[in-house]
């Protein structure tokens, strides 16, 4: 099976440029260091052994920050190399992590995988969340690269279509060293399909963030910036979400509404919207004092997103009024701001179940019942309280997952 779809990738490898050119058009950061992604004129700058990390994008990529930490601090004698899929995941890597090597994950062509476990030779590498490659993981084994797949989880959705191809995939999942993961229904999935390497629930890194300087100095700018108005967030909004946002929402003068499209070449199309409703808006990259008629802040910055959700009232969390499974609501929780989501949160179940359990969040069934939510949560200052006071609790109770995932693969190291 691995042998046709190796077959397979070599067979595309040739139109992946031009998906390339395609993506660019939209965001033209995806033209930028295109070579990464087939390992050509790679180079190892550093004379110590790797230890290598691999995300998707921004919101893994920040998950992974305790345990950077950790092994800055504890394994001086390693350089740490981050790789990620997208522009944006890099970026946040470059910002965030500025003592490692960065770069794009090569395309899982088995040409590309191989040139750039040879050009870096990684001691071992860690997957975050469920990345599952097959020549990316075929090579590993036979560069004798131990791999570990942290954080991970696999939703019931995901589960049933997995097991319709578990003959293909298990050889492929079973070449993991471990698997640790966030919860014990993934665990629970991964055992059903039957994995048979180290399997271990440690919880979710995502909540073992780490707040950079940088951000503490930039929500005191912003607190100055957004003084006077009660600020009201919708995060990672995703397309056709923010329209169906504005038909059930009557704007507050005394409020302010920051839309945070979730991927950046949607900045564009969330202000033509609100230019076809003629909403007053502003930018945030237009670095200009928030006037008092201005009704929404198109948030179209990156790095930005825990200041955003620390000087706000409220964060609604996008993906969740429309079927994509929601965004990850922790970070907003840990900045002490309560969440409100829809009820499309099946990408992040039990992280929406423990916080609703623990009292910190509110879940709308349907859309239209979003104005009379924020307006009772704006009137209702007790309940209000009660579900900010929660969050910190909520986040306390779910730390640790980064040391133990940690003292497992340092453990394991040679």
């Amino acid at each position: 099976m691995r042998k046709v779809y190796s077959l397979i990738t070599y067979l595309i490898a040739p139109l992946l440029p031009l998906y390339l050119k395609k993506r660019g058009k939209k965001n033209p950061a995806y033209l930028a260091n295109w070579h990464e992604r087939f390992a050509w004129k790679l180079t190892n700058p550093s004379s110590k052994p790797l230890i290598w990390l691999h995300s998707v994008s921004v919101g893994e990529t920040r998950a992974m920050q305790k345990m950077v930490e950790l092994i800055t601090l504890n394994l001086p004698n390693y350089q740490i190399l981050i790789t990620t899929m997208t522009p944006t995941g890099r970026l946040t890597a470059q910002q965030l992590y500025p003592q490692a090597l960065v770069h794009y994950i090569p395309y899982d062509i088995s040409y590309a995988v191989k040139q750039f476990y040879q050009i870096f030779k990684p001691r071992l590498g860690i997957i975050m969340e469920t990345e599952i490659w097959p020549n990316l993981i075929y090579w590993a084994s036979n560069f004798s690269i131990p791999l570990y797949l942290v954080n991970a989880r696999l939703s019931e959705r995901s589960y049933r279509g997995y097991l319709r191809f578990r003959w293909a995939i298990m050889p492929i999942l079973n070449q993991f060293s471990a698997i640790l993961c966030q919860d014990h229904n993934s665990a629970q999935h991964f055992s059903q399909l039957g994995y048979q390497q180290p399997l271990e629930t440690i919880g979710n890194t995502k909540f073992d963030l780490v707040i950079p300087l940088s951000t503490n100095s930039l929500i005191q700018s912003f607190q100055q910036w957004l003084a006077g108005r009660k600020i009201i967030c919708f995060a990672s909004t995703r397309d056709g979400e923010e329209e169906l946002i504005l038909d059930n929402l009557n704007l507050l003068t005394n409020v302010l509404y920051v839309f945070i499209p979730r991927h950046p070449e949607r900045f564009s199309v969330v202000e033509e919207l609100l230019i076809q409703r003629k909403i007053s808006y502003q930018k945030r990259s237009q670095f200009q004092a928030i006037a008092s008629t201005t009704q929404v802040l198109i948030g179209d910055s990156m790095g930005e997103m825990l200041a955003y959700y620390a000087v706000s009232y409220l964060a609604v969390i996008g993906g969740s009024f429309v079927e994509c499974g929601g965004q990850n609501p922790i970070e907003a929780i840990f900045m002490g701001t309560p969440v409100v989501f829809g009820s499309s949160m099946f990408n992040f179940k039990q992280v929406a179940a423990d916080c609703l359990s623990e009292g910190c969040a509110h879940q709308l069934t349907q859309i239209n019942q979003l104005n009379n939510c924020l307006v009772d949560l704006l009137n209702d200052e007790a309940y209000y309280m009660n579900l900010k006071n929660n969050c910190n609790q909520f986040i306390n109770k779910y730390q640790g997952a980064s040391l133990k995932a940690f003292n497992y693969f340092s453990a394991n190291l040679v």
